[in-house]
């Protein structure tokens, strides 16, 4: 026998109460008799005043302490352990947190390494569990599954096809898991139903505080896997202020281990590490990014471990998000602003051989034209050249510079010719997006757009700009003399050279930084996408085999682990920039199991268990059968007997 809540002992208290009245209470018969016995009358009326003679004799008075003392016990919620019923109301609870994709040995009742030909996962054998345990019910069926929020999967089914369907449709969740909801959950839909019963499935690696949680049903827990654990996991990996990589591995389990770290930079190896840790200790790593990569690996190769999806870790490199361009001008102070507009680093090169000022400066002689000028210290992402590129840039360590950046060339040789036409036609490309180009003039145009490259919008029926790719490098060419039309003037003009800059860093969408698995990410949509997807690059993800890409939802992350980057399509938008995303699994999925398993029941107000009012273990039948509708139906009765007393004037 147990109590529920030791709370209801504080209306005990009414009992000293029920007695202290009566103590009190004065109460004179008056009753004719013969005159010898005045005495005596005399006598008892004085003894009447003594407070323990007014208990004598007063049913009604023992009749309400017993009532207020039952009423005490049941607002306690009193229940005695009882067997339960194996033919009635089966609600199972599945435990599909991330550490149920962890290995599991069949035929040894723990947990196998990955070198185990029979090893699957916990998931799998529960699975099995579940569907022998219940192979020969005759109750209703009910599937709760037990992951990020609890969700009904089957309801009081009796189909052993529908229910077999339910069982092995079920797949881990890698984020945060509402173990306490889904046991509130259980407990709701069990409560009413004839010879109910709650199994929980569970590797009791539980991240909750469960024993606060009344149950008033019987509750099973049957664990799956054992307390060995072996596991090593990367917690955290970035860079420093210095540019450096820093990673730190911990031994989250319960055996010593062997492990290897490997990083890479987009795929490519770029070193290694032998590592040996104790359980529950921790190893900083460092490295330098010897090759710049949009996004860095910290991996745990062939680690011999149990639990595999916090292997690896991903982190990108600090780029600030700005685009470096290098603009080749004899001067266009409405070109270099509108670049500067758009966020990009501006670095001016005048082609006339006069370097102009920076940061105040004054300017001073450059280099003759025919003498290529000193590189610049940072290497561009984005060339601008207005006009013709003089032959000293075409070769040498300026030739090597320039074929490694994107390229946007204005105007050209002098074989221009104006249109029969100013009227502007614009194709759907993501340079022209937003743009009518109506209303400037171009002045005259360029005989024959390059090579290779796709008209993206004409004048008068002739190519006046072309985009595309050559050499592997996005290249932009305008057929028009900036300066010899009032293109600069118009309000377009700023957007038409922000969306060049977005085009011609290719995708320089950057890092979204890490998130758990199924949490909320703040998703860079286009305002003229009509379709986003996570496709995943690296880690479980990439390896899963499920499908290449993923839709995305609305602002949440995928559901397994890796490197994923978003990508948008819709009419101009198939170059829009891309953008890189690493996906953990809950941290707290990482730890070594509890060596209980959870304990449902107790009291919330006082922290302590009740007598008897532990978990049933691993296989154990019992549950919990309430006794607090019984004792309201005795107090009830005892009521009725009260009235009854009263009524009839007995010892009052």
């Amino acid at each position: 026998m147990g109590i529920g809540s030791w709370a209801g002992l504080w209306f005990a208290l009414g009992i000293p109460v029920i007695v202290i009245l009566y103590l009190f209470k004065r109460k004179f018969i008056d009753t004719p008799v013969a005159s010898h016995l005045l005495w005596r009358r005399a006598l008892e009326n004085t003894e009447a005043n003594r407070p323990w003679q007014k208990l004598r004799s007063r049913l009604l008075m023992w009749l309400q302490l017993l009532a207020a003392a039952l009423l005490a016990f049941a607002l306690m919620r009193p229940f005695v352990w009882a067997e339960a019923g194996g033919g009635g109301y089966t609600v199972v609870v599945a435990d599909v947190s991330a550490s149920m994709s962890a290995r599991f040995a069949a035929g040894e009742g723990g947990n196998g390494g990955p070198d185990d030909p029979d090893a699957g996962t916990r998931l799998d054998e529960m699975k099995r569990g579940i569907l022998a345990d219940t192979n020969s019910s005759g109750g209703g069926l009910t599937l709760i599954r037990m992951g990020g929020s609890p969700q009904v999967i089957e309801s009081g089914t009796s189909d052993r096809g529908a229910w077999e369907k339910a069982v092995r449709s079920l797949s881990a969740d890698y984020g945060r898991t509402a173990y306490r909801e889904a046991i509130s959950l259980a407990s709701a839909v069990a409560e009413g139903q004839e010879d109910a019963r709650i199994v929980v499935y569970t590797d009791a690696q539980w991240n909750e505080r469960a024993d606060d949680l009344p149950v008033d049903v019987p509750i099973e827990v049957r664990r799956i896997g054992s307390t060995e654990y072996r596991n090593a996991s990367v917690e955290q990996f970035g860079t420093d202020a210095s540019g450096r990589f820093v990673g730190v591995i911990a031994n989250t389990g319960t055996v010593p281990l062997d492990l290897r770290a490997e990083w890479s930079g987009d795929g490519r190896p770029l070193g290694s590490r032998e590592l040996k840790l104790e359980p529950g200790k921790r190893q900083t790593v460092t490295f330098d990014a010897t090759e710049a990569a949009d996004a860095y690996r910290l991996s745990l190769a062939n680690a011999p471990d149990d639990y595999a999806a916090d292997d690896d870790a991903f982190a990108f490199a600090e780029t600030g998000g700005s685009v470096n361009v290098l603009l080749l001008s004899g001067g266009n102070l409405f070109l270099e602003k509108a670049l500067r507009l758009s966020g990009a680093e501006v670095t001016r090169l005048d082609l006339s051989g006069r370097t102009p000022p920076q940061d105040g400066a004054e300017a001073g002689e450059g280099q003759s034209p025919a003498q290529a000028p000193p590189l610049p210290q940072q290497r561009p992402d984005l060339v601008v050249v207005e006009g013709e590129l003089p032959s000293s840039l075409q070769s040498g360590e300026w030739g090597e510079m320039l074929s490694e950046a994107a390229l946007w060339t204005i105007g050209g040789p002098e074989n221009a010719q104006q249109p029969g036409s100013r009227r502007a036609e614009v194709s759907n490309h993501p340079v022209t997006r937003y743009l009518t180009l109506g209303e400037p003039y171009f002045g005259a145009l360029a005989t024959g757009k390059p090579a290779g490259l796709t008209t993206i919008f004409t004048i008068g029926e002739q190519p006046a700009a072309a985009a595309g790719t050559t050499n592997g490098r996005r290249t932009l060419w305008f057929g028009f003399d900036l300066q010899k039309g009032d293109l600069p003037l118009n309000s377009e003009f700023p957007v038409l050279v922000s969306n060049a800059v977005s085009w011609l860093s290719g995708g320089r969408g950057g890092g979204l930084g890490r998130v758990v698995s199924g949490a909320a990410v703040d998703m860079p949509i286009a305002a003229d996408a009509e379709q986003a997807v996570w496709r995943p690059l690296q880690g479980p993800a990439f390896g899963s085999g499920g499908t290449p890409t993923i839709e995305a939802q609305t602002d949440i992350a995928p559901n397994v682990p890796g490197l994923y980057a978003f990508e948008q399509t819709g009419s101009g938008s198939d170059d829009s920039p891309t953008y890189l995303l690493d996906v953990r699994p809950d941290a707290s999925e990482s730890a070594a199991p509890a060596a209980d398993v959870p304990v449902f029941g107790r009291t919330a107000d006082t922290g302590e268990a009740g007598s008897g009012s532990g978990p049933a273990a691993s296989g154990d039948t019992r549950g919990r059968l309430p006794l607090t509708a019984w004792l309201a139906a005795l107090i009830a009765a005892i009521m009725l007997t009260e009235w009854g007393v009263y009524r009839r004037g007995r010892s009052i």
